[in-house]
């Protein structure tokens, strides 16, 4: 287990964050943090550790930083390029890869399929996938949030957003399942390693597929067709650009969302009386999602950003190639950004998130994120008003979230 003692006053404080302790409560380390250490070297992770939200909020827009892991002073090449090079050269397109200049370029052209206007004729689509899941579930006395409910949401949606044809639903889902575990290949066993690529490629051939029908017969709505069509004096995105934002789709909207969908069901369980006044009025679910984002980030660590250059920052040296953890979850409960931040509360004052990040890298799928949490509590509550929680939420181990394993409920007054 990672950890690392921090001097705070006269008790030291361990930074575990894979601990099970810090999966359920991370919030009493990450006061200390703010207090005591707001910029702190964490050996054990060979990076720094940043924690206050003007600090985060500024590295997020700071121009000396990069998303590209390659620039990590500990970057080692990998065999991914001898054993898949279609994914090793789809992932140079990556929007997490790309320069700056090249980042504005796609972002440019792509950003006018992902506003909320765009996103919102997901809608019905987003609806009849939750009714679905929820007529399954109809029959049951306890339900699995995580696993029964919110699982089942994210990557249907994807795939209704992409329109991917019925006959390659499965393989699809072969392809996202793999697209995520190769973002956390130490979660892979030896013997996976090879079947995992297999489904990359055999999805990166599938969605080269589908692209060139979409060019022979552009579809109204489709957002392939959007993005095949997405010109801008004479520039249009490469094939390879095209593979990349649908692969960043998958891994960036679909483990995000599930989570999401959880801790909002979570935080509601919670809080009953919240949870009938959410049942009376639908439209208090938009804010209790954007609470839930900032008091209860499911993110165990934050976003990761790489020093360009030689720099001191807050009175320490950063190296080139040196690695920042962004502590969203920290920098989303600093009192010096937000009052009363340990209240739960979804009638606060607005506030620029940085849940979905900020800047340049401002997520391309939060507002479909946001709409898929929406439909699928709101639909919740709606269906099934007397569920409540039975035993306690249990946490398992992941490598970047605050993994909610699983979270039952007992869908009727009657299940106890």
């Amino acid at each position: 287990m990672l950890d690392h003692t921090i001097n705070h006053g006269q008790q030291p404080l361990k930074f575990c964050p894979f601990s099970t302790e810090y999966s359920a409560n991370p919030y009493p380390t990450l006061e200390r943090l703010r207090e005591g250490s707001p910029l702190m070297f964490w050996e054990e992770g060979r990076c720094w550790v940043v924690s206050r939200h003007a600090d985060v909020f500024g590295l997020l827009r700071d121009p000396r930083f990069t998303t590209d892991r390659r620039t990590w002073e500990f970057a080692k090449p990998s065999e991914v390029e001898a054993r898949c090079p279609e994914y090793a050269e789809m992932s140079k397109h990556s929007l997490f890869s790309l320069d700056q200049a090249a980042h504005a370029r796609v972002r440019k052209l792509v950003s006018p399929s992902f506003t909320p206007r765009a996103i919102e004729r997901l809608r019905p689509a987003i609806q009849h996938i939750v009714d679905e899941v929820l007529d399954a579930a109809a029959g049951k006395e306890i339900l699995d949030v995580t696993r029964d409910f919110a699982e089942q949401i994210p990557i249907r949606a994807i795939g209704a957003m992409l329109n991917v044809p019925p006959e390659r639903q499965a393989a699809f889902h072969r392809y996202a399942d793999a697209m995520i575990r190769q973002l956390f290949p130490m979660l892979i066993r030896p013997e996976e390693v090879d079947g995992n690529f297999a489904s990359i490629r055999e999805g990166i051939a599938m969605i080269d597929d589908i692209l060139e029908e979409r060019r022979q017969e552009p579809r109204e709505g489709d957002l392939m067709s959007s993005l095949l069509q997405a010109e801008e004096q004479g520039d249009r995105l490469s094939r390879r650009e095209l593979q990349a934002l649908v692969s960043s789709l998958i891994v960036g909207g679909s483990e995000t969302t599930v989570h999401l969908i959880g801790f909002m069901v979570l935080n509601l369980l919670r809080r009953p009386a919240l949870m009938e006044q959410a049942k009376d009025e639908p439209e208090l679910v938009k804010s209790i999602l954007e609470e839930v984002l900032r008091f209860d980030n499911f993110t165990r660590l934050g976003l990761t950003r790489y020093a360009r250059q030689d720099m001191d920052f807050n009175g320490s040296h950063i190296r080139k190639g040196q690695m920042m953890i962004l502590l969203l979850n920290s920098a989303l409960r600093d009192p010096s950004a937000f009052p009363l931040p340990d209240e739960f509360d979804p009638h606060r004052e607005a506030v620029t998130s940085i849940a979905f990040g900020n800047g340049a890298h401002f997520c391309l799928g939060a507002s479909l994120a946001r709409l898929e949490g929406q439909v699928a509590v709101s639909t919740l509550l709606r269906r099934f008003p007397d569920m409540h929680l039975v035993g306690t939420p249990i946490f398992g181990p992941h490598p970047v979230i605050r993994k909610l394993d699983s979270l039952k409920v007992a869908l009727h007054a009657s299940a106890r």
